[in-house]
């Protein structure tokens, strides 16, 4: 009889917990379901972003030591959302970013150039071109014309032989650069005055602050969440390199362009039989 009244008690504490257990779920607030449910979903929305990145990344990619879902969601924002290649191309006219045969102005099938991607070297002109009365500053306005300083020269982000791309630059030093503008290489600081020779003289004229990045949109990308931008990072980590040290650079831009894979290999290739290591393309 004792041992009967102990089964029932053993089988009536399981249901009773049991019941506690199934009430604690259905007792979840409906706001906290929901953020789980919108976690689940937030994952499933960049998984498809990162398969839609590697899907379009015009170049091989090295992922060893790197992680593929980076750089999968890296590839979608330089690629599908960013266009940097439409600025940090290499290429000319006619056809600038896209392979010959793959322009799609011209009607044809889409196909980016990869020997010249995220190279650098496109010209965008000065800083900001002359306006009588606004810019440059009256002294400024030299008797051979208005000095407004060098064109800005987009720079190479392909990694160089430390693995790290735009010059080896830290991911630190990356999310400075996206954040703020912060221009590591010092290329074209501001002018203290006039200068005696504007042909060679690389300053730019007052107010322009040279130690930030100009025409960059860096205030639109300092948006970006960390997750992003290291994202973005770790894709540049994984393209080739392109290696410029041999090229002649546009006045007043070496360092634009530099960039330098070393003799024996290119960081970011499959192989190095498959690297693009070549001078860039004048």
């Amino acid at each position: 009889m004792k041992s009967q009244k102990l089964v029932k008690l053993a089988a009536g504490t399981v249901l009773t917990l049991g019941m506690i257990a199934l009430g604690g779920r259905l007792s979840t607030p409906p706001s906290v379901q929901a953020q789980n449910n919108q976690h689940r979903n937030h994952d499933d929305d960049e998984a498809s972003l990162v398969r839609i990145g590697f899907e379009i990344a015009p170049v091989p990619l090295n992922l060893d030591g790197k992680d593929p879902w980076k750089v999968g969601l890296g590839s979608f924002i330089v690629n599908a959302v960013g266009d940097c290649n439409g600025c940090h191309t290499g290429g000319g006219p006619p056809n600038f970013n896209y392979a010959a045969g793959g322009n799609p102005y011209f009607g044809q099938p889409t196909k980016t150039d990869p020997t010249t991607y995220l190279e650098g070297g496109t010209d965008f002109g000065p800083a900001v071109p002359p306006v009588l009365g606004v810019y440059p500053p009256p002294a400024y306005w030299l008797p051979s014309g208005p000095y407004v300083g060098p064109d800005i020269i987009t720079r190479n982000l392909t990694p160089d032989k430390t693995g790290r791309p735009e010059g080896g630059r830290t991911l630190q030093q990356f999310k400075e650069i996206l954040r703020h503008g912060t221009d590591f290489d010092q290329i074209h600081l501001t002018c203290t005055e006039p200068p005696a020779d504007p042909n060679t003289a690389t300053c730019l004229p007052p107010p322009v602050d040279g130690n930030l990045l100009q025409v960059m949109p860096w205030p639109v990308f300092h948006n970006m969440t960390d997750h992003q931008i290291e994202a973005i990072y770790e894709y540049l980590r994984a393209i080739p390199c392109i290696d410029n040290t041999t090229s002649t650079p546009p006045r007043g831009a070496p360092n634009e362009l530099r960039n330098d894979c070393s003799n024996d290999q290119a960081v970011g290739a499959d192989s190095v039989s498959e690297s693009p290591h070549r001078t860039r393309r004048q």
